[in-house]
């Protein structure tokens, strides 16, 4: 299986007075052509550079999944001749409503599409992945819970967690009003419609999955309907696994029904190009100044920039 080290080998024979760095775009470029080799479909490439602790501070507005993405995908995905695909995704979530456009660009296009999570996707991405008809997974790939993140008083927190809080204050305020002052710090951070925001929120993100795994994943089954809700409140019960940023492996996802395919039990050709592809992805946002990358095994390509120093890559 390859290596870091090989990877980093082949980029450093590619430095040359123009690209002192190394040929990061070709080597890319050539693993994307080998996958697809393999598998006889063509490849898209969604990856931001969240995992890296420097961008993750000076380019958190380019990481996410936003409105803007929609171009991304559609610039991919428009000259593909084929009705599959396979689609890489390391991303650490974002919009819902930004998701939603681009499962409706991807799923007019492709009548079969197979997501590919090596590193992570979480949060939207992890709904971006359900809309799939399966997942190929690594044993280290992880996504994440669904359940909505709500900005309260400066800080992010889970809209469950919130309603739940609230339902806590009413209790305790019925049994004992004298703890008022208590509670009213922080039933003051309550916006008026806060409450009304988070069932809508946790709604949407249930609705969504759901509809999308019934449609796609499980399409034909006479029991989707059922799968595909189970699956969605699993994923977006906060309870379930009391961090937002808790990991959900490909043993998990299988035992609450999700269609995974492990990378493990694929033939060793295609374990070791996926491989590949994954260090290739991942050295391109440490060493260089992508943040974000749309590609596909055609050579189209999208990467938005930022103007920071190249980040080493030590690995």
């Amino acid at each position: 299986m390859t290596s870091w080290k090989e990877i980093q080998n082949e980029i450093d024979a590619t430095k040359s007075q123009e690209k002192p760095g190394g040929d990061f775009d070709s080597i890319r470029r050539g693993k994307y052509k080998l996958l697809s080799g393999l598998t006889k479909r063509p490849l898209i490439v969604y990856a931001t550079a969240f995992h890296n602790p420097i961008k993750a501070q000076v380019a958190a507005p380019f990481l996410s999944i936003d409105i803007s993405d929609k171009d991304g995908f559609k610039e991919v995905a428009q000259k593909l001749k084929t009705d599959k695909v396979d689609v890489f995704i390391h991303s650490p979530g974002g919009s819902a409503e930004a998701t939603e456009s681009i499962v409706s660009i991807l799923r007019n296009k492709f009548k079969d599409i197979r997501f590919i999570i090596t590193g992570a996707a979480k949060s939207a991405a992890t709904m971006l992945a359900m809309s799939g008809d399966v997942i190929l997974m690594d044993d280290a790939a992880e996504v994440g819970p669904i359940d909505p993140q709500v900005r309260v008083g400066g800080r992010y927190s889970p809209a469950g967690s919130i309603i739940e809080q609230f339902d806590r204050a009413t209790e305790v305020l019925k049994k004992n009003p004298d703890q008022l002052p208590v509670w009213v710090p922080i039933l003051r951070e309550f916006a008026p419609a806060l409450l009304v925001e988070c069932e809508n929120y946790i709604n949407l993100s249930q609705t969504l999955v759901s509809s999308w795994l019934e449609k796609y994943m499980f399409a034909g089954d006479t029991k989707a309907k059922q799968k595909a809700k189970k699956i969605a409140g699993h994923l977006s019960n906060e309870k379930n696994f009391l961090s937002y940023a808790r990991r959900i492996d490909a043993i998990e996802l299988e035992k609450v029904g999700v269609k995974i395919q492990k990378l493990s039990d694929q033939k060793a050709d295609i374990q070791d190009a996926v491989k590949q592809l994954h260090l290739v992805v991942m050295a391109t946002l440490d060493a260089t100044g992508a943040v974000k990358i749309f590609e596909n095994s055609e050579g189209d390509v999208l990467i938005r920039l930022v103007n920071i120093q190249a980040v080493p890559n030590n690995r």
